[in-house]
């Protein structure tokens, strides 16, 4: 993932800096080059959205833990104010 993102960054200061080049070029060979740029960004991409899924799993199930703990307090303490007859 590293290395797309070295080739990544060196294709775009080649363009930035032989940006007269690259527009003498003509339209289409610029739109293959920010293919090109597009394309070697797709890997880090992906690695980038399972890492945020992952990290979503993680954040749900500690924020779910965290409410059933809360749940099951309350429910003790109902367990105990009904069997020690402490509603009055």
């Amino acid at each position: 993932m590293e290395d797309s993102y070295k080739q990544a960054n060196s294709l775009l200061s080649d363009i930035i800096l032989n940006y007269r080049t690259v527009i003498a070029f003509g339209p289409k060979n610029v739109d293959m080059i920010l293919e090109r740029y597009a394309a070697l960004l797709v890997v880090p991409r992906e690695a980038g959205i399972k890492k945020a899924h992952i990290s979503g799993l993680f954040f749900g199930y500690s924020q779910g833990i965290r409410f059933v703990f809360i749940a099951l307090v309350f429910y003790v303490a109902a367990v105990f104010i009904k069997r020690y007859d402490l509603d009055e």
